[in-house]
């Protein structure tokens, strides 16, 4: 009987905290935690923004340029993650690296089987919202909760809000929405179709997506004609490739569209994090303030460079300023 009542005192001291994750399942936690693994890049990369000591493993390695942004997260083992296509994450590997918790979206494919699997490894799971940019908000407070760094939460918050409120003061100076056309393959034969949340930064800065197309998958990168990017006639392009950017005036197929014509393609910054998508992640708040910068040029007194500069000083606070 001692016994038993030593195992419980022993579990209550470990598990002390109760959480209660996005799809109001309450999870008991470590009353103090330290390392959180996510599954999914934009998690991540979420928690990456919040504070790289809190990430346990990585889905992916960081390339030179992208280590000097990310503080001791740039040495953790790359356990891999539920990332579609079949990928899974190394789960010997995880066991062994024992994680307070880990994060999953909650809305992923499969969903049911990925947390069948992951409990074999007896760590508690969080389900989080990843659906849209606004679901960062719930992200940032859930990372506060559990690490106890409320100040830190509430920092990233109030920049989210304000970069996904920035278009509503200057609405009305915008006499007309700029069409894009979005070209994410390296022969710019590939976009997004209206419903697709990699779209979602051009909503927030004010764009209007130029195709008429549907969707095939969440996944995008839908192959289009390019007839249908002729009759679109976008005002302009915004290329996510350099290699298609660089020789886009002289491809054959592009080079007399109006938008390059007129000198309005854009290629979609990268460092050190893509500003849009793959991965959708909180790059996206800055990717929002470049599109703003690129359609409606000092539509806003700031310039762009000193937004990136505030962006970096609050998201990459370990970044060493030069």
């Amino acid at each position: 009987m001692r016994t038993i009542l030593l195992l419980l005192v022993l579990q209550t001291l470990v598990f002390s905290k109760t959480v209660v994750d996005h799809y109001n399942n309450k999870v008991e936690l470590p009353d103090h935690i330290t390392k959180i693994y996510a599954a999914t890049p934009p998690l991540t990369m979420a928690l990456l923004a919040f504070d790289p000591n809190l990430v346990a493993a990585l889905n992916s390695p960081f390339n030179d340029e992208q280590k000097e942004y990310v503080g001791v997260a740039a040495k953790k083992e790359v356990v891999g993650g539920f990332m579609g296509q079949g990928n899974t994450p190394n789960l010997e590997m995880l066991a062994n690296i024992k994680p307070d918790v880990i994060l999953l979206w909650g809305g992923a494919t499969g969903i049911d089987n990925i947390v069948k699997k992951l409990k074999t490894l007896n760590i508690p799971i969080l389900l989080l919202k990843n659906d849209t940019i606004y679901d960062l908000l719930a992200q940032f407070e859930t990372f506060g909760e559990l690490s106890g760094n409320k100040a830190r939460a509430n920092e990233l918050i109030e920049y989210t809000k304000k970069s996904l409120s920035l278009l509503n003061s200057y609405e009305k100076k915008i006499q007309k929405p700029t069409r894009y056309y979005f070209a994410e393959s390296l022969d710019g034969l590939s976009s997004e179709c209206n419903g697709s949340f990699h779209l979602e930064p051009f909503g927030y800065a004010g764009g209007v997506n130029a195709l008429h197309c549907t969707m095939s998958s969440n996944f995008g990168m839908e192959k289009i004609s390019m007839e249908n990017i002729m009759l679109s006639d976008p005002d302009v392009i915004v290329a996510m490739e350099s290699e298609f950017y660089k020789n886009i005036k002289h491809d054959s197929r592009f080079k007399n569209l109006r938008a390059v014509q007129e000198n309005q393609v854009y290629l979609v910054p990268s460092t050190p994090f893509n500003y849009i998508t793959r991965p959708p992640s909180f790059m996206r708040l800055l990717g929002i303030r470049w599109l703003i910068d690129s359609f409606y040029p000092q539509l806003i007194n700031e310039s762009f460079d000193e937004q990136k500069a505030e962006f970096e000083k609050i998201f990459f606070p370990q970044k060493k300023v030069e």
